[in-house]
């Protein structure tokens, strides 16, 4: 089975019959095949970085939220060299012509 996306986890072991511990359910009182689900360390990396991601994106919401206020009361003020700077910077204008 191919996972393509690590953010439903607990529903990809349930569906395995796997707690998230790695210990694996039975029902019934059935003896089944025993099969566990272990996640590389890899994909404990990948968990890591999507956490940290939403983090960042929740402080970068806060900063446009300021920065909407400060708009709205007229008190936003933009130096225009600076941004200009920093697209050049970051490639989104391209100064080779």
């Amino acid at each position: 089975m191919r996972i393509d996306s690590f953010q439903n986890i607990p529903a990809v072991l349930q569906s395995y019959g796997t707690s998230a511990a790695g210990k694996t359910e039975q029902s019934n009182q059935q003896k089944e095949p025993i099969s566990t689900v272990s996640l590389s360390s890899f994909a404990e990396v990948f968990q890591a970085l999507q956490r940290e991601s939403l983090q960042v994106g929740q402080a970068n919401l806060a900063r446009v939220e300021q920065l909407m206020q400060q708009e709205q009361a007229g008190k936003l003020t933009v130096d225009t060299n600076k941004l200009a700077a920093s697209l050049v910077q970051s490639n989104v204008i391209d100064t080779r012509g």
